[in-house]
Order: structure tokens, then C-alpha cells, then sequence
């Protein structure tokens, strides 16, 4: 089996990551439903949550993202490469500028991807807006228990589940595996780029960020684009979970994070358009500063850990 779909069409390729992620979801569902039952009705409501429940919650959230992402992705890479790590962009090989351009990149984006959720807020959906609005009612509510912290144990648990594990197992499924099948099988970066943050996008379950989240996935595609590493994107990921984590944290403090943790800090379309202006630029800077290299290439020798 170990190769056996290195050289089948992008299609097949598609269809059997589209299958393996069908199965592990469904898997999980069962074990989330089995244990877990009654933790997401727990955490909706407005009151608050037993620690039994919240202890609960997190060990679904950690099942959610092996399952879910790690492992369909990790199968896929072992079934189309003899160098798995390297076919989804887990390089053993990075520049400390890149993540240092990397940082400058999560801050520079951030007042364009606000200004796109605040023109996604307040859409109507016609028929389908009550039924949005209580969803999203609730998946806040689940959200605002889960990340209610007391302390920096809490904040330490909630690093791991929230941002750690998210930034690893989104990154492999979406960029590493995802965005590099579609890529070879519509051979126009862009479309790849945009089709796998749409999946992305849809992941959240939000209609009313939606675009904030796509702008963010559109950048993270960009950034695996240009640099075919993943471990740009994962930290990119981990910083941008994090800095929402620490709003949370700190929200009772600062008036300026809690607007942010509450999705309540407006952006000006001058200041959006200045922050899009300023990313180009950044990734114009870090494609000038990595060699251009294509979707999964195979044919090169495995590289020896070098971080310079």
C-alpha cells in the first residue's frame, strides 16, 4: 500500500482524502456520542459548566483533531510518498527570517480580516437567518464556556487544545494535503488556494465570519504556496489561536481585548485597505527570500535539519 497513489490522477487522489476524512469524522462522531453525549447541550447553555463537563469537552476537542485532520492526513502522505513529512510540506529545514516575516504577516493581516467580518455580520440570509443566527448563538456559547480560564492552568490547558493542536492537524489536512491535491489536479495555484480555504472557511460552522476566517485561510494557502513548508503555516496558525486565546484571557482587563475576544473592534476601509497593502508586500518579501520550489516534488533528496 505505501505509494500506491503517488502516481494515480489528483482525482483519485481527491476522492480517497475526501474518504478517508469521511471515515474518521464519522468515527469520531460515534465516540463523541458514546462518551461525550451530553457535553455540547452542557456547554449552549447559559450557565455555567461543571468541570466533569469542561474536562470533558477537552478530551473531545483532542479525539476531534486526531481524528479528524492528523490522521486522514497522515494516511494520505504515507499512501503517496516514501517520504510522507516531506509530501505535506513537514520539512526538516526552515530560515528564522521566514518566521520572523511570519509574525509581521499575522499582525499586518489582521485589520483586513476584521473588516471583512464586519461585512459578513450583518448579512441576511433571508429564510435561513433565524436558524444561522440561534447556531451561531450557540456555538459561541459552547465556545465562551470552553475558553472561560480561572487561572494559568486553564490558560496553559487551553494553549494545547485550542491553539496547538489546530495549528498542527488544519494545516496538514488543509494545506499540506488538501490544497496540494487540488494544485496538481487543477494546475492553477490560485484556484487551489481559494477552493481549499473555502473548505476552511466552511470547517467553522460560522455564516456570520465567514469571511474574516476565509481571508485568514486565503493567506495561509498563499504563505504554504511560496514557501512549501508547513512549519510557516502551523506557526502562523498557533500565533493567530493564541493572540485570540490571551483576548479571552484578559478580556476582564482591557477594554481594547475585549472587544477583540467579542468580535466588537470595527476597522476602518482605509486602515483594511493599508493592511492588505502591507501583506502583498510582505509576501512579495518572502517570495524574493525562498526559492521557488513545486507542489510536492519527490524527485529531490531529503533534506538535513538546518534552521538558520
Amino acid at each position: 500500500m505505501r505509494n500506491y497513489l503517488k502516481y494515480q490522477h489528483p482525482g483519485v487522489q481527491f476522492a480517497v482524502f475526501m474518504g478517508l476524512a469521511a471515515v474518521m469524522f464519522f468515527t469520531y462522531l460515534t465516540i463523541a456520542q458514546s462518551f461525550f453525549g451530553g457535553v455540547a447541550e452542557a456547554l449552549s447553555s447559559s450557565k455555567e459548566i461543571s468541570a466533569e463537563t469542561l474536562r470533558q469537552f477537552r478530551w473531545s476537542q483532542f479525539l476531534s483533531a486526531v481524528l479528524t485532520f492528523i490522521i486522514p492526513a497522515s494516511v494520505f502522505a504515507y499512501l503517496s510518498d516514501e517520504r510522507p513529512f516531506h509530501y505535506v510540506g513537514l520539512k526538516t529545514h526552515a530560515r528564522i527570517l521566514i518566521f520572523l516575516i511570519v509574525i509581521f504577516l499575522l499582525v499586518a493581516v489582521q485589520p483586513f480580516a476584521i473588516y471583512m467580518g464586519q461585512l459578513n455580520q450583518n448579512a441576511n440570509f433571508g429564510p435561513f437567518q433565524d436558524g444561522l443566527k440561534r447556531i451561531e448563538e450557540l456555538s459561541e456559547n459552547a465556545m465562551n464556556n470552553f475558553v472561560r480560564m480561572n487561572n494559568p492552568y486553564d490558560l496553559i490547558i487551553n494553549l494545547f487544545i485550542v491553539a496547538i493542536l489546530p495549528a498542527i492537524g488544519e494545516e496538514l489536512f488543509f494545506r499540506g494535503a488538501l490544497q496540494n491535491i487540488l494544485e496538481r489536479w487543477t494546475r492553477v495555484p490560485w484556484v487551489a488556494i481559494l477552493l481549499s480555504s473555502l473548505f476552511f472557511a466552511f470547517l467553522h460552522m460560522t455564516a456570520f465570519k465567514f469571511l474574516g476566517i476565509l481571508t485568514l485561510g486565503a493567506v495561509l494557502g498563499t504563505l504554504f504556496y511560496l514557501t512549501r513548508n508547513l512549519w510557516y503555516n502551523v506557526f502562523f496558525h498557533f500565533l493567530n489561536n493564541f493572540m485570540a486565546l490571551l483576548a479571552s484571557y484578559y478580556a476582564t482587563k482591557y477594554s481594547m481585548l475585549k472587544k477583540l475576544a467579542e468580535d466588537d473592534y470595527k476597522v476602518s476601509l482605509l486602515a483594511a485597505l493599508a493592511s492588505l497593502a502591507v501583506t502583498i508586500g510582505l509576501f512579495l518579501l518572502i517570495r524574493k527570500r525562498t526559492p521557488y520550489q513545486p507542489s510536492t516534488s519527490t524527485s529531490q533528496p531529503p533534506a538535513h535539519l538546518d534552521i538558520n
